[in-house]
């Protein structure tokens, strides 16, 4: 039987993947409970509402976003630093088509909401964007806030339309095109 002190890790895994799955708002408490085979009750031990999941789901979102582009920037320069970030929804094409982007699904649904969680979850639309701006400063780019935009619109396009067609040859295709457009800056 497992240890009661990772309810909480197995609760916001379970959370994190049906968010993932069917959405934040379609997502119940009964549902993460089951899931993670935790009883309904115990949940709001360690959770009191939903809103609470939903921000630890997106601070985990956040974590994991951070360590990925901690680990791009180990790249000696930012152009390989963006080419690298683009190895990452290579990694996870099957998700994005069959779920869509973590990021930018939630951020999207989120950006609805009538609570804290709409303006948190911009954090994980601004974070990419933000690094990816600092990354076309350091190439002495003049415009790179506008082509930061354009590589995360890029990204977060490429994941709506392979979601929705349910095709990650999508992925494959618009990285090798978005690769093709960093060489040429």
């Amino acid at each position: 039987m497992p240890r009661s002190s990772d309810k909480r890790e197995r609760l916001l895994r379970s959370a994190d993947q049906l968010i993932l799955q069917q959405g934040f708002k379609q997502t119940t408490l009964a549902d993460i409970a089951k899931d993670s085979e935790v009883p309904l009750g115990n949940v709001y031990y360690y959770f009191k509402t939903k809103e609470a999941i939903g921000q630890s789901v997106i601070e985990d979102r956040l974590e994991h976003l951070r360590q990925l582009l901690h680990n791009c920037t180990a790249e000696a320069t930012p152009k390989a630093r963006l080419l690298a970030f683009l190895d990452y929804p290579i990694s996870i094409r099957d998700s994005l088509a069959e779920h869509g982007c973590p990021l930018g699904t939630l951020a999207y649904e989120l950006s609805r909401a009538d609570s804290f969680l709409r303006d948190s979850s911009r954090a994980l639309i601004e974070e990419v964007l933000n690094w990816s701006t600092q990354q076309f400063e350091q190439m002495d780019q003049p415009d790179a806030h506008a082509l930061a935009l354009q590589f995360v619109s890029q990204l977060q396009g490429m994941s709506l339309i392979a979601n929705t067609l349910n095709d990650d040859q999508v992925i494959t295709d618009m990285v090798e095109q978005t690769r093709h457009w960093l060489n040429t800056l």
